[in-house]
């Protein structure tokens, strides 16, 4: 039994090393989210200004309006890094939050042995690891961390450093209140707990209570910045946010995607699992369970802040649950085996992590440059280069271009970073500053409703249009603009740009010039010679074969597509756009053998509709009843659609 528990301590060593650098490649790997652009270029402002502006600064649209802006510290912080060390600087900064987050988990976690914890640990980074990105929701997430690190340990003197860890969280993001509300719970729910901390404690938690939400005003716009939960909290409470949980990614519910987080709904379930140990309940831990359950539900970037609420109740309830599972359950020699069975886990959590930490460096991005030819680039110390629009930013910087143009929600960042003072935006990822109203109009822009589409030219003066497409397919809204008459000016994999007849005409001597789809020439790939990687991003080829087809040139997107399906046989993407042509073109036989690989190779809702639509328009009306019933669309709605094509 000692040589088990030996071999037991000593691998605690090796899987905290593999761990810890698992974590650390995975921060320096890919900055992702493109959003650290915006916050870098309004700290920029901030610092050459020496002032934080109270209202909007980067739109057209909005300018003028009441901004608050809560994130001023993080970014002026980030701003400075970059200015003075560049990009890799980032990736520190991104690597330091994150190992400081689990490294304050880890030791948390060693007042238990190693064994319970680490399986706990490991399911704590797999949530954390999607949002592995520049933001200032991370700051929250250490400074939750900071706020139950008393409660952790029970240690009165922790609760010291509350108040200065507050000073900086109102000034960096607007999860601030979380603060207040972890030792607001606290005050109000440990009086019913039969156990009671060391003396002192609760008087101490109460004037650092009081402290903390002092603290809270010690901001440039002390009552707009604490209003502004409340007034976010109200709208989501009134529906007013609904429209932005339904169309921007990760505001979506974890419940939609149940099957994509199992590790989050793994922690969920654990939490209220060691609640069931109900000995000497720490009311608390309870009402901090249903707390951040609900706040983590709430949308999928506030998954990550349940991991640590989840590993501070275990830590709380573990002596209860090793008591009851000593004397009740399994008794000495079972928990032994508990330990066994629970350190073979440990190593296979490990495995793949270990495999992560040597391939991780070599990983790259092969793709297509919008010159036809083929590169490979580690996305080590990188950005995705197919995640962001160089090309298209080259060509904003190159040529002139009108001053007021429309541009999509995900663009806005860039445009901001690349352009401001020199031109403003449209939209931006501020959702909540821009209003519901407001991005209904956007929304119904970018999807091809011609009513809110002549409101925005009339309002905003809008003489052209920036689309980038950014992990997502081209908007119907390309169709729009071609029937409006304007002229598309640039054309590549990972955006399109549109001006007026009329700024053309009037620009007509300058370098910008109209597309001549009739004679784009597609490079043909060798594959022999030149396709050397198993994977190859053709992402930017189907967008181009997208933006072809919404142009009605069938017959060139039809080349992009055939050269899609030469690189990657299995291209569902690919398969659905040829469905799509054929069905445009009532060839409705091909329509179907294209429509059948696509839904054999991945299948998806679009494919089904249309394959419905293809019996309808053959006349199996049993075929499309059955998708239909699939689907829960109304077949009577479909015919009518069908019959309008």
């Amino acid at each position: 039994m000692k040589t088990i528990e030996t071999i037991i301590k000593v691998l605690k060593f090796p899987a905290i090393f593999i761990f810890f650098a698992y974590l650390a490649l995975n921060a320096f790997y890919n900055l992702g989210d493109l959003d650290y652009f915006f916050h870098i270029k309004a700290g920029e402002c901030i610092s050459v200004s020496k002032a934080i502006p109270k209202q909007d600064i980067f739109s057209f649209t909005l300018a003028g309006k009441d901004w608050v802006n809560h994130e001023w510290l993080y970014q002026s912080l980030i701003y400075n890094l970059y200015k003075n060390f560049g990009l890799d600087s980032l990736f520190t900064m991104q690597a330091v939050i994150f190992s400081l987050v689990f490294f304050l988990l880890a030791i948390a976690l060693l007042k238990v042995d190693w064994v319970f914890g680490f399986p706990l640990l490991v399911y704590a980074l797999q949530v954390t690891l999607w949002r592995f990105t520049i933001r200032p929701d991370n700051f929250s997430l250490i400074f939750l961390i900071i706020f139950l690190m008393p409660f952790i340990f029970k240690k009165k003197n922790l609760l010291l450093f509350l108040p200065f860890a507050q000073l900086f969280w109102v000034n960096t993001h607007g999860f601030f209140l979380l603060g207040p509300l972890v030792l607001g719970l606290y005050l109000l729910l440990s009086r019913f707990n039969r156990i009671k901390e060391e003396s002192g404690f609760y008087h101490t938690a109460k004037l650092i209570f009081i402290l903390t939400l002092g603290a809270c005003f010690f901001n440039p716009q002390p009552l707009s910045v604490i209003k502004y939960p409340f007034l976010v909290l109200k709208d989501i409470f009134s529906g007013k946010q609904d429209l932005f949980y339904k169309y921007i990614q990760e505001l979506e519910s974890p419940f939609l995607k149940i099957g994509d987080y199992p590790q989050f709904f793994g922690c969920l379930i654990f939490t209220f699992l060691c609640l069931l140990f109900f000995k000497n309940t720490n009311w608390f831990f309870v009402g901090l369970a249903l707390v951040f359950s609900i706040f983590s539900l709430n949308s999928l970037r506030n998954m990550y802040f349940l991991p640590p609420v989840t590993i501070a109740i275990f830590l709380d309830r573990f002596k209860v649950m090793k008591e009851a599972i000593t004397t009740k359950i399994l008794r000495d020699k079972g928990f032994l085996l508990l330990k066994v069975i629970l350190a073979i886990y440990a190593v296979a959590l490990l495995v793949p992590m270990a495999k992560g930490v040597k391939n991780l460096p070599k990983l790259g991005s092969a793709y297509i440059t919008e010159q036809g030819a083929i590169e490979k680039k580690s996305l080590f110390f990188s950005r995705d280069p197919v995640g962001y629009p160089q090309d298209m930013i080259d060509f904003i910087a190159n040529h002139r271009l009108p001053e007021k143009m429309f541009n999509n929600f995900n663009l806005g960042a860039i445009l901001i970073f690349n352009f401001y003072p020199q031109r403003q935006i449209f939209i931006d990822g501020r959702a909540e500053l821009y209003g519901r109203q407001f991005f209904v109009q956007y929304r119904d822009v970018i999807q091809a409703k011609e009513e809110a589409f002549d409101q925005v030219l009339e309002k905003y003066k809008v003489e052209g249009f920036i689309i980038s497409y950014f992990h997502d397919s081209p908007p119907p809204l390309v169709k729009l603009l071609k029937k409006k008459g304007f002229i598309c000016v640039y054309f590549g994999q990972q955006g399109v740009i549109f001006v007026s007849e009329s700024f053309l005409r009037q620009n007509s001597g300058s370098k910008i010039k109209a597309v001549d789809f009739e004679s784009l020439t597609l490079r043909k790939l060798d594959l022999l010679r030149e396709v050397k990687f198993d994977r190859l991003d053709t992402e930017g080829y189907l967008n181009m074969a997208n933006v072809l087809y919404l142009l009605d040139y069938y017959k060139k997107s039809q080349e992009y597509l055939e050269e899609i399906l030469e690189i990657s046989p299995g291209h569902s993407g690919a398969y659905y756009l040829l469905a799509l042509i054929n069905y445009r073109q009532k060839d409705y036989e091909k329509a179907f053998i294209y429509c059948r690989r696509s839904l054999l190779f991945k299948p998806s809702d679009k494919a089904n509709r249309l394959l419905a639509k293809i019996y309808l328009k053959t006349e199996n009306l049993i075929g499309a009843e059955e998708i239909t019933r699939k689907l829960k669309i109304n077949l009577v709605d479909l015919k009518k659609e069908a019959a309008d094509e």
